[in-house]
């Protein structure tokens, strides 16, 4: 039976997804991507997959047909259970990747050896990295994630594309900063070609004039319950802000 998702609204379709997709983490970010998937990608439901070690949600799973797969994924295992859902079938595998405690350069470097597509929120290490007391202060920063992933891209370029660091900061602020200066330079009537390479941004960024970019982010979010006097909050993944107060500054 074709299973290929179809739509009754008049959301924008980006794309087709001819593989089969793979859903690693379904907490917060996981919840918000399954339905932006669903509403701008053609995609087979029956080739879709969750994993997650918690099954809270998932009831929101069942209803649509998304099959879940109640496991956590460690450094023993992610071989093991992600090939062959990548690689089901005929097309081109997807990974989306929202969970803590994975290493992102480990399942990317899976997908390319795959052919299947990837993408993630953070470069996230394997659970235990931001405790690891034998580890220097220097090597359990986000800098050090950061060149992990790059010095895999320079030892190996090329093939199926993979998307690292892709969430809202950083990730989607860098397409704001990148629409601001377009407008910019079209609001002071500067003649430019479309920038197609990080040289050509900075070109252009210099040519408009830009001394400085300032980021602010301001939650917006409310609560059913207004928080007590005294208590403290937070309004992301939980696991996330425990990790990065670990960090060293």
């Amino acid at each position: 039976m074709d299973t290929t998702e179809t739509r009754n609204d008049h959301s924008p379709i980006h794309g087709r997804i001819t593989g089969p997709i793979v859903m690693i983490g379904f907490g917060s970010i996981g919840k918000g991507m399954l339905p932006l998937i669903e509403r701008h990608f053609e995609f087979d439901r029956n080739r879709f997959t969750v994993i997650d070690p918690v099954d809270t949600d998932r009831g929101m799973l069942d209803v649509r047909g998304v099959t879940l797969i109640n496991k956590a994924l460690t450094p023993d295992n992610y071989r093991e259970i992600l090939t062959p859902l990548l690689t089901e079938g005929c097309g081109q595998g997807f990974c989306v990747n929202v969970s803590v405690d994975t290493s992102s350069r480990d399942i990317m470097e899976l997908c390319r050896e795959l052919g299947a597509l990837y993408v993630d929120t953070v470069a996230e290490p394997w659970a235990g990295f931001y405790f690891d007391r034998s580890a220097g202060p220097e090597a359990r920063t986000n800098y050090a994630l950061r060149e992990i992933i790059l010095e895999a891209c320079r030892r190996s370029p090329g093939g199926p594309t993979a998307v690292n660091c892709c969430g809202a900061n950083p990730g989607m602020v860098s397409w704001f900063v990148k629409q601001a200066l377009l407008n910019v330079a079209k609001e002071i009537g500067l003649e430019h070609e479309e920038p197609k390479s990080r040289e050509d941004w900075a070109r252009l960024m210099q040519r408009v004039g830009v001394k400085g970019i300032h980021i602010a982010e301001r939650d917006t979010q409310r609560a059913e319950h207004p928080k007590p006097m005294g208590t403290f909050v937070n309004t992301w993944s939980v696991e996330g802000f425990v990790s990065e107060g670990l960090q060293p500054a």
